[in-house]
């Protein structure tokens, strides 16, 4: 339609989503990891769907379609060169502007330096010094220095 802008609103949060933070970080605490049910990428896109009241669900295409760290590899890293690319295209996608790390807060989306080959995919906690990842056994806090790259939520 002639005169209309083609650019996405940018994400809306829901009006408790502080409170639906905590509750999926505290949640989250004892969860073992396991690929394709409560790895980082799932954590995240658990998160977006919360914050955004359900309105968009990132990971339902990448749902049920790996459980092996290959799995994940083949989803998650085909085209791109590590997962904090794939988490770009994915945030350019549902209108979340990448950000300097420095400039993330509470409740946004953060890729870490987590010792690991691929890294992690975070969310800044209600304390925004830290982001909270998915680990072997539950979430764990990683601070802001370890921080990568960054995207807005809402």
């Amino acid at each position: 339609q002639r005169g209309r802008s083609l650019v996405k609103m940018p994400l809306q949060r829901i009006q408790n989503w502080p409170r639906r933070l905590h509750t999926l970080i505290a949640s989250s605490q004892g969860i073992v990891f396991q690929w394709g049910q409560y790895d980082c990428g799932m954590f995240v896109a658990r998160w977006i769907r919360e914050v955004t009241g359900g309105a968009v669900d990132v990971g339902a295409p990448y749902r049920g379609t790996y459980s092996t760290e290959p799995g994940a590899d083949a989803v998650f890293l085909a085209g791109y060169s590590d997962l904090g690319s794939f988490a770009a295209a994915i945030a350019a996608a549902n209108s979340m502007p990448e950000v300097p790390p420095t400039f993330a807060r509470r409740g946004d989306i953060v890729w870490v330096d987590n010792g690991t080959t691929y890294g992690a995919l975070g969310v800044v906690g209600l304390d925004g010094r830290f982001a909270h990842c998915m680990g072997s056994q539950g979430t764990v806090r990683v601070h802001q220095h370890r921080w990568q790259r960054a995207w807005q939520v809402g």
